[in-house]
């Protein structure tokens, strides 16, 4: 399936109700502005794969793959997926779009962790805790996670 492609990025243009029916005629003006609002309607909601990113790391805003607009961050959130409780391992570029190799080290049996990215600044959280039977807890930044942006535009995302 091809991209969706645009040559400029389109915005909403309001029309009032009383120009659409069926005894109205249609201007030229009338059907730019309802072809301009498909093509917002086409893009106003995306979803952008971000690549995979460990604890620490920011992840950047992305930019729309069909026409180039760059979203601000009050118009997204991240979704992510876990992909590993182990470090990444040797090679590991934030942000990669391949899955990435993990470190083979593992201090113990996994016991809890704890996975964020923060809406607001892009800040990647990953808690992994492992217990050793008869031992105790280790605490580490371990972890990778998959992540996607959900872009919505001329939206502010509240839920910070």
């Amino acid at each position: 399936m091809a991209q969706l492609t645009f040559s400029a990025i389109p915005g909403f243009a309001d029309l009032a109700d009383t120009l659409l029916g069926a005894d109205k005629t249609v201007t030229d003006d009338v059907v730019l502005k309802l072809s301009q609002n498909a093509k917002f309607g086409a893009v106003r909601c995306e979803m952008i794969y971000m690549g995979y990113y460990k604890h620490g790391d920011v992840v950047p805003v992305p930019a729309s793959p069909v026409d180039g607009y760059v979203y601000v961050r009050a118009e997204l959130l991240y979704d992510f997926r876990l992909y590993s409780t182990r470090a990444p391992g040797a090679g590991f570029v934030s942000g990669q779009a391949t899955p990435p190799a993990i470190s083979a080290s593992q201090p113990a049996n996994l016991y809890y962790f704890l996975n964020d990215i923060d809406d607001s600044t892009g800040l990647v959280t990953s808690i992994v805790s492992y217990y050793r039977q008869g031992g105790a807890e280790t605490v580490s930044n371990d972890g990778i996670v998959k992540v996607y942006a959900i872009c919505q535009r001329s939206s502010v995302n509240v839920a910070s």
